[in-house]
């Protein structure tokens, strides 16, 4: 796409007129962009941090509440171990056990009224009845303590929560569990049962097969029931702390407990929830019921059950959400006050750049009488102080432009008025050496014919530069002229010429004929006129020194000031110098001209400084 066919959007295009757009666009972006960006990563990092705060914390809880849980059921394990160490148990149980085997008991001397079967159930009942009195009482929570011989015949005490009345019914499943465990305890999940007085309630047992220790058979079994109340306990304060509920399920997904108490002893319906829980702990974000939850989860070592604690999001991101609008508020408020320091600094910026602007289109127009008033010294008082030096410098260009095409023009007139008749002059001239030449004089026929050449290179040389060259030709000629009058007193030392060298015409010729008038000693019999050549930096220099008799220092004052007054104020004195100077200023500039130097006795130095280009 060309660039003339682009068009920015209104919008955009509309600050770039203006400089407070430009500086509200830039506020805009280095206030509202970064506290947004920090209020949203903020409220990210701090969801983030509480909710691993939250999962670590829960985990924790957990692993509280499972190892209490873990004590207890090591406790039930180690109530069931008991009876194989009981006396009194073992010798109950085998009593029951001959009883209704048929074998005869052995008598006691215990004189008995009652008959004789109901006198031996009642001496079993007392045998084991203390001891089941002593386990019920060991452990706090335990609800009954069942002991069955080997014929599932049950022996207990009754306490205040009942007497299970499906004992009939599970002692077939508990005692093939017992069994296959070989007199290791098995843990039996929740289950509901009923009581003869009360109605259903829930229990966890452990049963275990009771070992003779003598001859390592089977005594009988005993089962440790558990009210469901004993997790309830542990587990509320965990509830109350996390503000969750809490499920617990073995290893087959039955359901040992949950806070809602609606599916203990039964199936787990959300197998989905079930198989998220890889690996012994860990947490996942799931929908349940009908609303995200944080679930955290832990898997007993001891029982293999497996604990998860929902905690709904809307709960878990409250204090979040309640730090996220108190940053929103207070941000909106640093940024309205933002916006408002940011309104006023931009129009108090802008206003002097805006009042230079106008200043600028008056000085477009030609008005040059124009000052901006500088009140403070900051970058904006800086740029108004170099304004001001700026207008002052354009007036004074100006000035100098002006005094300098005066100067030009009236150096045109004098050079116009210094050309009046030439060819009367050179007619002159001829005439004069002609005459000469037919008087046999060929003296002054020389020397008219060398002053006409001089004053053709003066007034028809065409060009305002020449060649090196041909400037030295024209100082030979002039002092050999001079030689003709004063009998060869001048002595002129030239360099080599160097042809890619321009000068203006004329250049040294008033300086040497200033050396012969001003710097001629009688007392001398020569005067040595000597120029050479240097190159100092971007500039060339010619010194023209003689070994005349010098100035005094109250004279070469009087000239040097002279060099610098304008040709309206020149006395009619040493006017070839300051011709030559004038003129190099006005070609070169007033870093180029003359500078002269003097001692008496020792001759003058002056000093011709060109651009070396």
């Amino acid at each position: 796409m060309s660039r003339r066919g682009f068009r920015l959007p209104s919008f955009l295009r509309w600050p770039a007129q203006r400089m407070e757009g430009k500086l509200l666009i830039v506020f805009l972006f280095l206030i509202i962009l970064p506290i947004g960006i920090l209020s949203y990563v903020s409220a990210l990092r701090y969801s983030d941090s509480i909710e691993r705060n939250t999962a670590a914390y829960v985990t924790q809880l957990t692993d509280k509440t499972m190892g209490k849980l873990d004590d207890y059921i090591a406790d039930m394990r180690k109530i069931s171990i008991i009876p194989s160490y009981l006396d009194a148990i073992q010798a109950g149980l085998k009593m029951s056990n001959q009883y209704y085997e048929g074998r005869a008991l052995p008598e006691e001397n215990v004189p008995s009224l009652l008959p004789g079967d109901q006198q031996r159930t009642i001496d079993i009942q007392r045998k084991i009845g203390s001891s089941i009195y002593f386990l019920n009482n060991i452990k706090q929570g335990t609800n009954t303590v069942y002991l069955f011989d080997r014929f599932g015949n049950v022996y207990y005490a009754v306490k205040s929560s009942g007497i299970r009345s499906d004992l009939r019914t599970v002692y077939p499943k508990w005692r093939e569990m017992a069994a296959e465990a070989h007199g290791a305890p098995v843990l039996v999940s929740t289950q509901e049962v009923g009581e003869w007085a009360s109605g259903k309630r829930y229990v966890f047992t452990v049963v275990r097969q009771i070992i003779d220790p003598s001859t390592y058979e089977p005594l009988g079994m005993i089962a440790v029931d558990a009210n469901i109340g004993v997790i309830e306990s542990i587990v509320r304060d965990m509830d109350d702390t996390t503000s969750g509920t809490t499920l617990i399920v073995d290893d087959g997904g039955k359901v040992i407990y949950d806070s809602g108490r609606q599916y203990l002893g039964q199936t787990w319906p959300e197998n989905d929830l079930l198989r998220q829980t890889a690996g012994p702990e860990g947490s996942f974000r799931a929908a349940s019921g009908g609303e995200r939850v944080l679930t955290i989860y832990k898997q007993s070592e001891v029982t293999g059950w497996k604990a998860l604690v929902a905690i709904p999001e809307r709960t878990l991101t409250a204090e979040a959400r309640l730090i996220r609008n108190q940053t929103l508020v207070f941000a909106t408020l640093i940024v309205g006050f933002a916006l408002l320091i940011s309104l006023v600094s931009a129009f108090a910026l802008t206003r002097p750049l805006r009042s230079l602007v106008r200043l600028m289109k008056k000085v477009q127009k030609g008005n040059l009488d124009v000052v901006f008033p500088v009140v403070r010294r900051d970058e904006i008082g800086l740029v108004g102080s170099a304004f001001n030096r700026m207008i002052d410098r354009v007036k004074l260009l100006i000035a100098d432009i002006y005094a300098m095409e005066q100067r030009k023009k009236e150096a045109e007139l004098q050079s116009l008025q210094q050309q009046i008749n030439p060819h009367f002059i050179y007619n002159t001239l001829e005439s004069i050496r002609m005459t000469a030449v037919l008087h046999d004089d060929d003296e002054v026929g020389d020397m008219a014919q060398l002053l006409g050449k001089l004053l053709r290179y003066s007034i028809h040389a065409g060009k305002e530069t020449v060649p090196l060259a041909r400037e030295w030709e024209h100082l030979r000629m002039y002092v050999k002229l001079l030689n003709y009058r004063y009998s060869d007193r001048f002595a002129l030392e030239l360099p080599e010429a160097e042809e890619p060298i321009q000068v203006m015409k004329l250049l040294f010729q008033p300086i040497v004929e200033n050396a012969v008038y001003h710097g001629l000693d009688e007392s001398k019999p020569h005067l040595r006129i000597r120029i050479e050549s240097r190159v100092e930096g971007a500039d060339r220099l010619f010194a023209v020194a003689d070994d005349g008799g010098g100035m005094e220092p109250d004279t070469l004052l009087r000239l040097r000031s002279s060099l610098n007054r304008p040709p309206g104020e020149w006395d009619g004195r040493g006017i070839g110098l300051r011709n030559v100077h004038e003129r190099l200023k006005l070609r070169y500039g007033e870093a180029y001209g003359l500078a002269v130097d003097s001692e008496p006795g020792r001759g003058t130095v002056v000093t011709v400084r060109l651009p070396a280009g």
